[in-house]
């Protein structure tokens, strides 16, 4: 363990058996009102807590352990057209990825867990023009 985790660890515990000595020394029916006001701080603080991960979350993406067969392909944030063309192998995507998603564009993560593809896998997320998945033409199954 590092020093941080440590010290974060005994602080922590420290301050659960302090909360706890509090708690026995007030007797059994304020100990009951402190716990309420005290459940509810911490009820408002995880709650800020979730909100400010799912706000600060950065736009992810992984192909984790994927063995594909075909294509994977990931896109995420482009201002501009999406065109995958199939058994080709080739992408075409005219504008560079935006600097920050467009209003109502991304904000999650893209994964393939454990994924193993005999063919295609699309993941596609925030594009802000058309996406268009072309299929294989009979010249391109060579």
């Amino acid at each position: 363990m590092t020093k941080r985790v440590l010290c974060t660890v005994v602080g922590g515990l420290l301050a659960l058996g302090g909360l706890a000595a509090f708690l026995v020394l007030q007797g059994l029916d304020e100990a009951d009102k402190w716990s309420s006001v005290l459940s509810l701080f911490f009820t408002v603080a995880g709650f800020a807590l979730a909100l400010a991960g799912f706000a600060t979350r950065g736009p992810a993406q992984s192909a984790d352990h994927a063995v594909t067969g075909g294509s994977l392909h990931q896109v995420r944030n482009v201002t501009g057209d999406v065109v995958i063309t199939a058994g080709g192998g080739g992408t075409s995507t005219p504008p560079a990825p935006a600097a920050a998603p467009a209003e109502g564009q991304g904000g999650g993560t893209q994964s393939a867990h454990g994924a193993r593809t005999a063919g295609d896998l699309h993941q596609i997320d925030g594009v802000g023009g058309a996406v268009r998945i072309e299929p294989p033409t009979p010249d391109s199954a060579s």
